[in-house]
């Protein structure tokens, strides 16, 4: 019985398949027309949205410093900021699942089994995977293996691309000071971050360049936490010091937690946060 269903779909198949052939179209040009109205109407659509959006972004002025955003998406005119010199590069999304091996890979030795061999022999078995399974049956209960082929290699990659999506960062636990008190305060993170060791002598290292030295804190403030909090926020920006102001780019709970660790190193002990 079952053996003649399959017959009778093959046939009723090859009639149909047949039937088209003679009264369709064929590929050239009706189809490629087609595709191509269809990627012009993309390509126009395209335009339009980006029109739309540079058209609704506002301009970046005093009143709106970071620019404003467009109807369709964030502005990203932020200017540049010459201090940070560390970075944490991250790929696109769609190669974030490579990003995830690279961490899981970690010696040379393992880098082209991350990089090459692995990503490679999931792209060649999807490809072959057809020409392999060739069975007539399009049942997915009749087929395991090629159901289970085809679920699992794009759920390894979307679970790579998640676990890729929230890793930390090459920066997350970086010392500040020999402290480990001081270092497991939220400010030494944010001063990694923002790049503060580019200008700035530190304990653990840093340029010892205009910025001055930090290694026993501020001789400027010491444990004044409200001085240096409007000191990195905005008036060394204002003052002409060439230190950009941190305010536009972090939060004052932020500013706050920066300016308890550099406090916490003049003492070199953890100062109480003062926000």
């Amino acid at each position: 019985m079952s053996a003649r269903k399959v017959i009778n779909r093959r046939v009723r198949y090859e009639t149909e398949y047949a039937a088209s052939k003679q009264e369709g179209h064929p590929f050239f040009p009706y189809a490629m027309f087609h595709d191509t109205v269809v990627n012009l109407l993309i390509v126009l659509m395209i335009v339009g949205m980006a029109v739309l959006w540079h058209a609704t972004a506002g301009p970046i002025n005093a009143a709106h410093p970071n620019g404003q955003n467009g109807w369709l998406g964030a502005l990203y005119e932020q200017k540049a900021n010459p201090a940070v010199q560390a970075t944490e590069p991250r790929p696109e999304w769609y190669f974030l699942f490579l990003f995830e091996l690279l961490r899981i890979f970690k010696t040379p030795a393992e880098l082209i089994l991350a990089t090459i061999i692995i990503p490679t022999i999931w792209m060649v078995l999807l490809i072959v995977w057809p020409f392999l399974d060739r069975g007539r049956d399009r049942r997915l209960s009749r087929r395991p293996w090629g159901v289970a082929i085809g679920l699992s290699v794009p759920a390894v990659l979307i679970a790579l691309t998640i676990a890729g999506s929230i890793a930390p960062g090459v920066l997350a636990g970086t010392a500040i000071s020999a402290n480990p008190q001081i270092n497991a305060l939220p400010g030494s993170a944010l001063i990694v971050k923002n790049g503060c060791s580019g200008c700035h002598q530190f304990p653990s290292g840093g340029a010892n360049g205009p910025g001055g030295d930090l290694s026993t804190g501020s001789a400027k403030f010491g444990t004044d936490q409200k001085g240096l909090q409007d000191w990195i926020s905005h008036v060394a920006a204002d003052s002409g010091t060439g230190m950009p102001a941190f305010g536009k780019t972090n939060s004052p709970e932020q500013i706050a937690e920066i300016a308890q660790v550099i406090a916490s190193l003049k003492t070199n002990s953890v100062e109480p946060l003062q926000k």
